[in-house]
C-alpha cells in the first residue's frame, strides 16, 4: 500500500523521502533538545539523516513515514509521524517529533489524531502502540488527549546501543459499547453472568457488589442456599439479579420436575426463577430412555413457563440432535444453550445451529478452566492488547454475541471479568483465533460423560 498524503485541519502529512534530508536536518535531527526525546540520537550531518531517510519504502504495507507539514506556511516541513508494524507485539505502533520551534501549538495532537485515524479506519486495526520517553510529559499528554493509555514502562537504550532510554508504553484500544441480549422471547440477559460452581463463601456477595447481576447456579453445584443468603445480604432487589439454575438428569420426569424446580427455588428463596436450564440431555451413553424422560421433563419445564414461575427456558451442553428431541415433541424451543465454548473449542457446528433456530448462545469455562492461561497464542494476543488471557479470552466470546458465564473467587479477577468494554479485537484477530486447532477441551462431551452415581 502507497504511503498516502492525509489532510488535517493545519497540516498535511505526506510521504518523506531523502529529498527532505537537507531540511529534517536543518530543522530537528540535528537539535539535542528534540532527540533527547527521540529513539535515534542527534544527527551530525545531514549524511546521517539521509541514512535514515534511505530506509523509507513509500510503497510498504507494514511502515508508513510522513513528512508534517504546515499548510499556512507554505506547506513548510516541520516534523515527521509514522506508523509501522512491530512484529515483536504483533501490533502496529505510532509516534511522531517536531522541530523545537513548533512545540507547543498543538500540532502533536493534530498528527496524532489523524495516524490513529489512519491506522484504524485503513488499517483497520483495533489496538495500536505507542511510548513516550519518561522526561517527556508533554507527548505523554498528547498521546493521552488521543486515546492512548500507559500499561507499562521499560528501559533500554537509543539507537547506538549505548545511551540510557526509558519510557512509558501506551496502547489505543478501540472501545465497544456494553449491550444486553435478547432472547426470542424478549426476555434480556446480561452478556456477562457469575458463575457459582465451587464458589466460596463471600464470592457471591462480592459479584453483586462489583455489579454482577446475573447468577448462574444449578441443584448439581449445591450452591443455591449460599446464593440465596447472599443475594439477600446485597440488599438488592430480586428484580435487580437474574437467577439462572438448572435440573439435574436424576430429576428428571414430569412430576420430577416440579419438585426439582420447588426445591431450588426454596433454597434460592425467590418464588421464581429469570432462567432454568436442562442440565445434560442424559446421564450416560447406556441411558436408553434419555428421549422419553427429556421430554417429560420439558413439557413440564413449558407449564412453568406458561405459569410464570419461569421467565425463560434453555438447556446446556445441548447437540443439534438433542434439541431436536423437544423441537420435534414439544412446543416450546429452548431460548438458550449452554455449551462449554472457549479460545481452541469452538463447537462452531452446534452455535451456528442454536443462532439459525433463534437460541440465544452461552458459554460456560469460557476460559478454558485456567487450561489456556499459559497458551502461548492466547499469551501472544493478551500482550498485543495489553490485557489478561482471561479478559482477552471473555472478550473473543462476547464479540460474537455469546454471552459469558466465568467464575471467580479472586476479587481481582471478578472485576476484570465484568469489565470487557475498553477494547475490541480486530476481524483479522478474530478469524485466526477461531480458526486455531483444538486445545483447552474439558472431555466432558455430552453423549459420553459418565453421571451415573453422581447427586
Amino acid at each position: 500500500m502507497r504511503t498516502p498524503v492525509i489532510e488535517t485541519e493545519r497540516l498535511i502529512l505526506r510521504p518523506i523521502t531523502i529529498d527532505d534530508a537537507e531540511a529534517a536536518f536543518e530543522r530537528w535531527t540535528s537539535d539535542p533538545e528534540v532527540t533527547r526525546y527521540m529513539i535515534y540520537n542527534t544527527h551530525r550531518s545531514v549524511e546521517d539523516t539521509k541514512a535514515w531517510l534511505s530506509t523509507v519504502d513509500i510503497e510498504s504495507d507494514t511502515a508508513f513515514d510522513f513528512a508534517v507539514c504546515i499548510k499556512d506556511e507554505d506547506n513548510y516541513m516541520c516534523g515527521s509521524c509514522g506508523i509501522y508494524y512491530k512484529p515483536e507485539i504483533d501490533c502496529f505502533s505510532t509516534g511522531y517529533n517536531l522541530a523545537k520551534d513548533h512545540w507547543r501549538k498543538g500540532y502533536g495532537t493534530e498528527v496524532m489524531t489523524a495516524l490513529v485515524k489512519f491506522g484504524t479506519e485503513v488499517l483497520h486495526q483495533r489496538v495500536l502502540h505507542s511510548s513516550f520517553n519518561k522526561d517527556n510529559a508533554v507527548s505523554g499528554h498528547v498521546l493521552q488527549k488521543c486515546g492512548f493509555e500507559i500499561t507499562g514502562e521499560g528501559k533500554g537504550t537509543k539507537l547506538d546501543g549505548q545511551t540510557p532510554f526509558e519510557f512509558f508504553d501506551m496502547r489505543y484500544r478501540v472501545p465497544s459499547s456494553k449491550e444486553t441480549y435478547k432472547l426470542y422471547n424478549g426476555v434480556e440477559i446480561d452478556p456477562v453472568g457469575f458463575g457459582t460452581y465451587k464458589c466460596d463463601n463471600g464470592s457471591v456477595r462480592n459479584a453483586l457488589d462489583m455489579g454482577y447481576r446475573y447468577l448462574d447456579t444449578a441443584s448439581f453445584y449445591y450452591t443455591e442456599e449460599v446464593v440465596g443468603s447472599e443475594f439477600r445480604e446485597s440488599g438488592l432487589k430480586r428484580g435487580e439479579v437474574f437467577i439462572a439454575s438448572k435440573i439435574w438428569p436424576t430429576q428428571f420426569g414430569y412430576e420430577q420436575t416440579f419438585k426439582a424446580f420447588e426445591e431450588s427455588v426454596s433454597k434460592l428463596g425467590t418464588d421464581y426463577l429469570d432462567l432454568y436450564l436442562v442440565h445434560w440431555p442424559k446421564l450416560s451413553a447406556r441411558d436408553n430412555e434419555w428421549k422419553r424422560k427429556l421430554i417429560e421433563t420439558w413439557k413440564a419445564m413449558e407449564k412453568l413457563y406458561k405459569d410464570g414461575k419461569i421467565k425463560a427456558i434453555g438447556v446446556s451442553n445441548f447437540l443439534p440432535h438433542h434439541i431436536r428431541v423437544i423441537t420435534e415433541n414439544c412446543n416450546i424451543k429452548p431460548m438458550v444453550d449452554q455449551l462449554e465454548l472457549h479460545i481452541g473449542y469452538m463447537q462452531q457446528y452446534a452455535v451456528d445451529y442454536c443462532r439459525a433456530n433463534d437460541i440465544h448462545v452461552q458459554a460456560w469455562s469460557p476460559v478454558g478452566r485456567g487450561r489456556l492461561n499459559e497458551d502461548e497464542t492466547v499469551l501472544k494476543f493478551a500482550r498485543k492488547y495489553e490485557v489478561s488471557p482471561q479478559k482477552l479470552m471473555l472478550k473473543f466470546l462476547i464479540q460474537q454475541g455469546i454471552s459469558v458465564i466465568p467464575k471467580a473467587n479472586n476479587p481481582v479477577n471478578m472485576k476484570n471479568n465484568l469489565d470487557l468494554y475498553d477494547f475490541t479485537l480486530s476481524d483479522d484477530d478474530m478469524s485466526f483465533l477461531m480458526s486455531l486447532p483444538e486445545r483447552g477441551f474439558s472431555g466432558e462431551y455430552p453423549d459420553l460423560v459418565e453421571f451415573e452415581g453422581r447427586m
